[in-house]
C-alpha cells in the first residue's frame, strides 16, 4: 500500500466515522477535529474495564464539537451584533489594517501648538507651563494617574503635584460646565 493509498483510506475510514457514527459534517476542518478527538481520553474506560459506556460516543463527539469550535477562525465566529472581521479582509481594495491608524494621536493639534478641541484649550490657558505638560502626559496616556503622569513629566514630588494638578482641573473642568449652562436660554415657561 503506498503512502497516498493508505492516507486516501484513513480519509475516507474518517469521513465514514464522522458521518455515520457521530452525525457530524464533513470537511478537512471537521475531519482535523474528529481525527484529534480520537487521540483523547474518550476511550479510556475501553482499557480500563473492557468494555465502552454508552456514554463514550457523546464524549467523543462533545469533543470533536469542541475542537472543531477551537479551529474556526476568530472571524468566522458569530456575534450578537454580527461578524468578526480578519484585519487583512478585504473591503473593495483596502482593508481594516490600512484603515486603523496606526500612530493615533490622542491630542490632536492644529497650528501653532493649539488643540482642537477648545474646551481642553480653555482649561490649560488656566495651568502654569509645568501643569500644562502633566495634563498632556495624562490623556497621552504616558500615565495611568496623575502621580505617572507627573512623574513623567519630571516633577520633583509626582503625588502631590499629580494630586494638585488633578484638583485643579477638575475645578475647571467644573467651572466650564457651570458657566456652559448658564449660558444657554432658560426654557420657556409654559
Amino acid at each position: 500500500m503506498t503512502a497516498d493509498t493508505y492516507e486516501d483510506v484513513m480519509t475516507d475510514s474518517s469521513d465514514r466515522v464522522t458521518a455515520r457514527v457521530l452525525v457530524l459534517p464533513r470537511s478537512e476542518r471537521w475531519r482535523e477535529a474528529v481525527s484529534t478527538a480520537l487521540l483523547g481520553p474518550w476511550c479510556d474506560p475501553l482499557w480500563q474495564t473492557g468494555y465502552l459506556p454508552t456514554t463514550a460516543l457523546g464524549a467523543l463527539k462533545a469533543e470533536a464539537r469542541a475542537l472543531h469550535h477551537q479551529l474556526v477562525p476568530v472571524w468566522r465566529h458569530g456575534t450578537r451584533a454580527g461578524r468578526v472581521l480578519s484585519l487583512d479582509a478585504d473591503l473593495g481594495g483596502v482593508s481594516l489594517y490600512d484603515l486603523v491608524a496606526p500612530d493615533l494621536d490622542l491630542l490632536a493639534r492644529t497650528t501653532d501648538g493649539v488643540f482642537a478641541d477648545d474646551r481642553l484649550n480653555r482649561v490649560l490657558r488656566r495651568l502654569h507651563p509645568a501643569e500644562q505638560r502633566v495634563v498632556v502626559a495624562y490623556a497621552a496616556r504616558e500615565g495611568t494617574t496623575w502621580t505617572e503622569a507627573a512623574a513623567h513629566t519630571g516633577a520633583t514630588d509626582p503625588k502631590a503635584f499629580g494630586d494638585r494638578v488633578r484638583r485643579k482641573v477638575n475645578r475647571l473642568v467644573a467651572e466650564q460646565r457651570r458657566r456652559t449652562t448658564q449660558r444657554r436660554p432658560a426654557p420657556p415657561m409654559a
